[in-house]
């Protein structure tokens, strides 16, 4: 059966690993600014008991934060991306999930050979119990026919306690499971779908999957097609068939202005690394480097300045020491002192394959300086996964620990081609 783990408030189980004395207490991960803005990103069931929700301006809800005592805490990208690095690591590991992927940076998803529901609850039940062991991560599980149908079962298994994290929809189980779900909450079922497929009656995923399978086609395309197939347990959906990721964006909107170029550099080589250690993560490679700097347009009374450029790799790579390089070069072209920077970026596009580079053809000693700086990047990415994300990292990033370099990354897009 096709399996799914999506962890639970992972935010703020992200920042409850480091903070356990806040357990039982009302906590949310905002995106706070030095304006006192920003919105709830995440929330415990602690934070929704006193009637939060995420999505809430934070000023709007400001004397109801302070009344119930509700802890703020400010989003940390990076660490929630090194924690999800470690949850595929340690389920790798296992060795009882087959094909297993990661869809988000908080969800999961792979097989499992074997379509007896107790023995298959026995199994997730384990590698729940591995997870939260290694992870402290608290994770709920599905499973059923089709990755549609196991991301359905997760959505049950999160919302009613009697499922105790871990929900299996059998085919027996089916059209009854698909009957009290909402269409609108059908993965795969797009916003600008569901009025008209409300407006035709369809109110139920059961609806959706008996309605006319040639209807389904003409009138919503070969994605809710496939979405279809799914609800009736027919698999349709392979990930690694979907687009693939055109580029990968680390950017911070800083919550005090920087008017200095090596404070600018010290934050900016952070987005690269870490851009970079997601390229190799993905095992792509980048032909393009932008890089962006705009000032605080909010802020009239101050000289506005927004700026980037982009340099072409003479072979594509996946190597941070070129990387950073390469936004160092680009630092020196578009910096000017004088101005007060809000906000900057580091992009990487242009990507393929890792199995696709072609050498420089004037290159010397190429292929040897490739391997060579690929054993390195390895060796630092394995002592980062084993001992904590920035164990080892380049000078020019500067001596921070780990939770001053994770506060370094503010909401970042990574731009996949597909909306998530």
């Amino acid at each position: 059966m096709y399996v799914h783990l999506d962890c639970n408030n992972f935010f703020v189980s992200c920042e409850l690993v480091s903070r356990p004395e806040l357990k039982g207490t009302p906590v949310v991960v905002a995106n706070n600014n030095d304006n006192g803005g920003g919105i709830i990103l995440a929330l415990n069931q602690e934070a929704k008991a006193v009637g939060l929700k995420r999505g809430n301006p934070i000023f709007q809800v400001k004397q109801l934060i302070e009344r119930q005592h509700v802890t703020v805490i400010d989003v940390h990208h990076n660490l929630y991306h090194e924690i999800s690095r470690h949850i595929m690591e340690v389920v790798k590991q296992t060795e009882m999930v087959l094909d297993f992927v990661q869809y988000s940076v908080d969800e999961f998803f792979g097989m499992m050979p074997d379509d007896d529901p107790e023995r298959l609850r026995g199994y997730l039940q384990t590698l729940k119990d591995i997870i939260l062991r290694e992870t402290a991560i608290p994770v709920s599980c599905g499973a059923g026919e089709s990755y549609t149908l196991a991301k359905t079962a997760t959505h049950f298994a999160k919302r009613y306690p009697g499922y105790r994290g871990i929900c299996i929809i059998t085919p027996a189980q089916r059209e009854k499971a698909l009957s009290v779900l909402p269409v609108e909450q059908v993965w795969g079922i797009g916003r600008r779908r569901i009025k008209d497929i409300l407006q035709r009656g369809i109110q139920t995923a059961l609806d959706f999957a008996q309605s006319n399978e040639s209807l389904i086609y003409r009138k919503y395309g070969v994605t809710a097609l496939r979405t279809w197939k799914e609800l009736n347990g027919i698999p349709a959906i392979t990930l690694a068939s979907h687009e693939k990721q055109k580029s990968i964006m680390y950017s911070r909107t800083f919550a005090q202005m920087i008017t200095g170029k090596e404070r600018l550099m010290h934050e900016l080589s952070n987005f690269a690394s870490a851009a970079t250690r997601r390229l190799r993560d993905k095992k792509a490679l980048c032909r393009d480097v932008t890089l962006f700097l705009a000032t605080n347009r909010h802020r009239t009374d101050l000289p506005q300045y927004h700026n980037d450029a982009t340099v072409r790799l003479s072979t594509p790579t996946d190597d941070s020491t070129v990387i950073i390089h390469s936004v160092e070069h680009l630092l020196s072209q578009i910096f000017i002192e004088g101005y007060h920077y809000k906000q900057a970026g580091v992009v990487l596009s242009q990507l393929q394959h890792s199995s696709g580079i072609q050498l420089d053809l004037f290159a010397t000693n190429q292929v040897e300086d490739t391997a060579r700086q690929k054993r390195l990047m390895k060796a630092i990415d394995d002592i980062n996964a084993r001992f904590g994300s920035n164990q080892i990292h380049f000078a020019v990033q500067g001596d921070a620990t780990e939770e001053e370099l994770a506060g370094f990354m503010r909401p970042h897009k990574i731009d996949d081609g597909q909306s998530r």
